[in-house]
C-alpha cells in the first residue's frame, strides 16, 4: 500500500466515488490526493523500502551463478537484516539485541536495519549480472531458467493469492469512524487493485530483464548492449517507484532554502539589531517554533529527541505565566501577535542575563519537590538544589553589590565568563545542565557542576576575579574517535 497516505489519482474508485457524491471534480482530485492507502500492521509508514525487482531477480541469478562464498554472507545479512526489522513481531530477536549489543536500543525504528539488505541485495545483484556475462553459454541457461522461474513463480502466486487478504490495516476502525463504512468498502477495492497492479508491473519490469538475458544467450545482443539494457530496465524500474515519493514540487529554489520562513518581520528586525546573548520565547509557537529558532536563540524549537526536562519545565511552569522561568532562561525578547495579526517583539527587562550570583540555596529531597519550588521562586536572589542528587551544604552565600559574571565568548561546545565577588559565592549559569560531557574549570582547574533550578548550571565560586569556561568534551567521542582511528 506504499506509505500511509498515497494518491489514488482519478481513475481509482474512490474518484468514482466521490464524484458520485455530487462532489466537484476539482475537490474530489484534491481529496484523493491523501488517501489511507497503507493497509498492513503499521500505524505510521513514509515510503517503501524498495531496492526494484530487477535487482531481486539479479540477486536470485547470483545465487546459481556466483562461485565465491561471498553470496553467502551477503544473503545471511539481507535475511538478518528482514528478522530483525520485524522488530516486535520477533520478538526473541529483538530483544536479545536491544539488551546485549551496544548501542541497538538507540534506533528510532527497528526497520532501520534494513539498510543492510539494501546494501547485500544491490551487490549479489551486481555479482550475478557479471557472472552470467562471464560465464560459459551452456552454463547460462540452467540458472537463468531457474532464477526466472522462482521470481515469475512467486510473483504470479502471490498474485492469485490476493483473495486471502483483507486489505485492512491498524487504522481502519479510525478511518470508519471519519469516513464512515461505505468510504472504507471503495478504499479497500483500491487497495486490492493497486496490489495487483503493482505485482502486474513486476512482471512486467522482471519480464523485460529476462528477455534481455534471454537474447544474450541466443547472441541476439552483444555484452555492452545487454549490460546498458539491463542498467536502464533497472533504473527506470526504480524511478518508477520513487517519483512517487520524490515529485517535481519536492524540488525548491537555493534562496527559498535559505530562507525557508521568508523574509524577517519587523519584529524579527528589531531582535536581530541587539548584539548581545540573550534567548528568545515565542508565545504563540510555545515551544515548538522552528521558525523562531532559525532567525534567534529561542528557547524552544523542534527536535525529535528534545531534553524531557526542558519540556517538562514548559508543561508546568512556563505554560503557566510564571515569568521567572522565562527570567532564569535569559528570554529578554517574547514574541506575540497582536489582535491585528501583527508579530510584536516585546523586551523583557527582568531577564536574568546569561549568569548570576545568588545569595540564598533551598534544598529539596525529590525533582517533584524541586519541581513545585519553582512556583515561587526569587531566581535572582534565590536558587533551588535536590540534595538528593547535588553534594552541597552551605544554604547562604554572601554577594556583594558589584559582584559579577559576564560572557565573553559563546560557541555551542564552549563557554567562557570572568566572573568578579569579594565574597565565595554560587553562580548561576543560565544553560542546560547535562552531566555526560560538560566539564567545567575555575582559572584552569575543573570544579564540580551542580543542577540546579531543575534545568540550570551552577558552580561554587570562590572569592575574587576568576576565568570560568564550560567545556563539552564527552569521553565516549574521544574514546571512540581513537578506536575509529585506530581501525581505519
Amino acid at each position: 500500500g506504499g506509505a500511509s497516505y498515497d494518491d489514488l489519482g482519478t481513475d481509482s474508485a474512490m474518484y468514482q466515488f466521490i464524484v458520485g457524491q455530487n462532489v466537484p471534480e476539482s475537490e474530489a482530485r484534491e481529496l484523493v490526493k491523501q488517501m489511507p492507502t497503507y493497509w498492513g500492521d503499521q500505524t505510521s509508514v513514509a515510503a517503501p523500502a524498495y531496492i526494484g525487482i530487477v535487482v531481486f531477480f539479479l540477486a536470485i541469478l547470483a545465487l546459481f551463478l556466483e562461485k565465491r562464498r561471498i553470496k553467502y554472507a551477503l544473503v545471511a545479512g539481507a535475511i538478518f537484516s528482514i528478522l530483525l526489522s520485524y522488530g516486535k513481531n520477533f520478538e526473541p530477536l529483538t530483544s536479545f539485541f536491544i539488551d546485549y549489543v551496544p548501542m541497538y536500543n538507540k534506533f528510532r525504528a527497528v526497520s532501520s536495519i534494513q539498510v543492510i539488505l539494501e546494501l547485500c541485495l544491490p551487490v549479489l545483484a551486481a555479482l550475478g549480472l557479471n557472472a552470467f556475462i562471464n560465464s560459459d553459454e551452456e552454463d547460462r541457461k540452467k540458472p537463468l531458467l531457474y532464477a526466472g522461474a522462482i521470481v515469475g513463480g512467486f510473483l504470479i502466486v502471490i498474485l492469485f493469492a490476493k483473495g486471502i487478504f483483507t486489505f485492512s490495516g491498524a487504522n481502519d476502525k479510525f478511518y470508519a469512524q471519519q469516513y464512515g463504512p461505505e468510504v472504507m468498502k471503495v478504499l479497500k477495492e483500491d487497495r486490492e487493485t493497486m496490489y495487483a497492479a503493482t505485482i502486474f508491473r513486476s512482471l512486467g519490469f522482471f519480464a523485460a530483464a529476462f528477455g534481455i538475458l534471454f537474447f544474450y544467450t541466443k547472441k541476439t545482443f552483444s555484452q555492452f548492449t545487454t549490460v546498458v539494457l539491463v542498467g536502464l530496465v533497472m533504473v527506470i524500474d526504480l524511478f518508477v517507484v520513487a517519483k512517487n515519493y520524490v515529485k517535481a514540487d519536492d524540488f525548491v529554489s537555493k534562496s527559498q532554502i535559505e530562507r525557508p520562513f521568508g523574509e524577517p518581520t519587523e519584529a524579527d528586525a528589531r531582535i536581530l539589531e541587539d548584539t548581545t546573548h540573550f534567548r528568545v520565547f515565542d508565545i504563540d509557537g510555545n515551544m515548538n517554533s522552528a521558525r523562531t529558532s532559525f532567525y534567534h536563540q529561542s528557547i524552544g524549537g523542534y527536535h525529535a529527541a528534545k531534553p524531557k526536562k526542558i519540556q517538562e519545565l514548559f508543561d508546568y511552569q512556563i505554560a503557566k505565566n510564571n515569568i521567572e522561568m522565562l527570567n532564569m532562561l535569559n528570554a529578554k525578547y517574547i514574541l506575540q501577535t497582536n489582535k491585528e495579526g501583527v508579530q510584536q517583539a516585546l523586551e523583557n527587562p527582568n531577564a536574568n542575563g546569561n549568569a548570576w550570583f545568588v545569595s540564598k540555596v533551598k534544598f529539596v529531597k525529590s525533582g517533584d519537590e524541586e519541581m513545585k519550588a519553582l512556583d515561587k521562586l526569587e531566581t535572582k536572589e534565590e536558587v533551588v538544589i535536590n540534595s538528593l542528587v547535588n553534594d552541597i551544604k552551605e544554604n547562604s552565600f554572601e554577594k556583594d553589590s558589584t559582584a559579577t559574571i559576564n560572557l565573553v565568548s559563546y560557541k555551542p561546545n564552549h563557554l567562557k565568563y570572568v566572573s568578579n565577588n569579594s565574597k565565595t559565592g554560587f553562580g548561576v549559569f543560565s544553560e542546560m545542565y547535562y552531566e555526560k560531557g560538560w566539564i567545567a574549570t575555575i582559572d584552569g582547574k575543573e570544579t564540580k557542576i551542580f543542577n540546579v533550578n531543575y534545568v540550570l548550571r551552577g558552580l561554587r565560586i570562590p572569592a575574587g576575579k576568576h576565568t570560568i569556561e564550560f567545556r563539552f568534551e564527552p569521553q565516549v567521542v574521544k574514546t571512540g574517535s581513537m578506536i575509529s582511528l585506530i581501525s581505519t
